[in-house]
């Protein structure tokens, strides 16, 4: 059974995962007790001006595929797109993406384009699609994130988009959000593998009357990981037993998209940019940054352990737990507005930076992205996939992404009106300081995963070490001595076996 807190995106980030060489138990430590975002280092390189250009996203692992459990579907005609996503895609209550884009969007891009056809399909888990794409079945144009995109570039099943890109949108790399638009470039396969949708980010959600009762300063732009130790410990409450009723804050759960993120702030890594084989995990910046985070965990315990998230009762408390009073602060994704705005009522609450780091900052900046099945080829309809997805991530679906999805879109020129659209669709927002996310973007300090050139091969190894350490508290940062050399090791069998690629 999933983990009350486990996030849809880490899940079907997992599921991704498993097609490879991650084990079942290496999912359930990624969901298990609450839910997990990654981290990485921000792409050293800029984002290649054409496909002839090397950038650094690192890839994501392989993967075998799976049986498919539903019939697959017909292939498209030459004025046919199929356009495959996901039903709950839009954060605005009362709002259903797939009958919003069939009742509005579709035709606002028939105006344009009577001679092509658009066809919704609901996305399904990402472990079906490569089943499909070998049938020659799959959609033509799909959302995705992270790993499963780079899994379905390495096993060459996705159109390359940058000749596309340098013909139409040649000033591509000014109009996306650059640390969301690296990620889509593929070093070593050197093609574009998709287009920016929308951008998730991390950022700290608080209880401001908290802060007032307990008289601790309220949370600033330039604030310390010493100074979220200070106040989620000034913050956390306890009864006449000594049991804790409510924890100072939670750090993002889980490895990838949460602790990760510290080590980097801390000056470490978790592998090297080039190779993307080696784990660092074992040098002492990064053994810092987890021992920071475990103390905080399991001895002063200011920052809720996953297992005690999980034995709270609350049916989700990623969503929950602030409104709840059980968590003063929570590092969650800029998908809380609602849900805050609904169980905070009277309570004021805002939202605050990811602290500074003692030689840097780092948060999770994932994308969604749309990609192109490369049997449109065979199919004979690449041009109307490319018209399709150029409207996808151009002007006015963007910012719809913003009116009616409310979420943080692709597009630099819909950024800018991100907050005041999210204040449209929910007034209660007004004295919310959403422009939070934006000033995280201008900072330059959200940053995609850093995964590892097998990444399956990786997270089967480390996965289960970080449960020892922040959910089970068995285990130090100085278990990273031992599991270092072993993620690098099978790294470099996993590349043997590959044939060296």
């Amino acid at each position: 059974m999933l983990s009350k807190t486990c996030s849809r995106r880490r899940f079907f980030q997992y599921g991704a995962l498993s097609l490879g060489a991650v084990a079942g138990s290496a999912v359930l430590a990624a969901c298990g007790a609450t839910p997990a975002p990654a981290a990485t280092k921000p792409p050293e390189a800029a984002t290649p001006a054409s496909a002839g250009q090397a950038a650094t996203q690192p890839p994501a692992p392989a993967a075998t595929e799976a049986v498919a459990t539903a019939a697959p579907a017909k292939a498209a005609a030459p004025g046919e797109v199929r356009f495959a996503m996901w039903d709950w895609y839009a954060y605005t209550p009362g709002i259903k993406w797939d009958e919003w884009n069939q009742k509005t969007a579709f035709p606002k891009f028939n105006e344009a384009n009577p001679d092509i056809k658009v066809s919704w399909e609901p996305m399904d888990d990402f472990t079906k699609v490569l089943t499909q794409m070998s049938a020659g079945t799959a959609a033509d144009v799909m959302s995705v994130w992270d790993p499963a995109m780079t899994v379905w570039a390495e096993k060459g099943q996705l159109l390359d988009l940058q000749p596309f890109i340098d013909k139409d949108i040649p000033n591509a790399d000014s109009l996306y959000i650059p640390l969301a638009w690296q990620q889509m470039w593929n070093k070593f396969k050197n093609m574009r593998m998709g287009m920016l949708a929308d951008l998730d980010i991390t950022s700290i959600y608080y209880n401001k009357q908290a802060f007032e009762e307990a008289a601790v300063p309220l949370p600033t732009k330039d604030w310390t990981t010493d100074d979220y130790t200070a106040a989620a410990t000034k913050l956390t409450k306890k009864d006449s037993s000594g049991n804790v009723t409510r924890w100072g804050a939670e750090i993002r759960p889980a490895f990838w998209e949460g602790y990760a993120n510290y080590i980097l702030a801390f000056g470490g890594q978790v592998r090297d940019d080039e190779t993307q084989m080696k784990c660092l995990l074992d040098s002492q910046d990064a053994m810092d940054a987890i021992e920071w985070m475990r103390k905080g965990m399991f001895e002063t315990n200011c920052f809720a352990q996953p297992n005690q998230m999980s034995a709270s009762g609350l049916p989700s408390t990623w969503t929950g737990a602030v409104p709840a009073g059980i968590l003063a602060m929570a590092e969650r994704s800029a998908d809380q507005f609602f849900s805050m705005a609904d169980g905070m009522k009277d309570i004021p609450w805002d939202i605050a930076h990811i602290p500074q780091g003692p030689k840097g900052r780092s948060c999770m900046g994932l994308p969604d992205q749309w990609v192109i099945y490369k049997g449109v080829i065979d199919r004979n309809n690449k041009d109307a996939a490319w018209t399709f997805m150029k409207f996808l991530t151009g002007e006015w679906y963007q910012n719809q992404i913003v009116n009616v999805a409310a979420r943080i879109p692709g597009l630099l020129s819909a950024v800018a009106n991100w907050a005041t659209g999210l204040r449209k669709a929910e007034p209660r927002l007004e004295k919310v300081h959403l422009e939070t996310l934006t000033e995280q973007l201008e900072m330059g300090y959200p940053r995609g995963d850093q995964m590892f050139r097998y990444q399956a091969v990786a997270a089967e190894i480390i996965d289960p070490a970080m449960q020892q350490i922040f959910t089970e508290g068995k285990a130090d940062a100085k278990l990273m001595k031992e599991i270092a050399p072993k993620v690098t090791a099978a790294q470099q069998k996993a590349a043997s076996e590959a044939g060296g690629a």
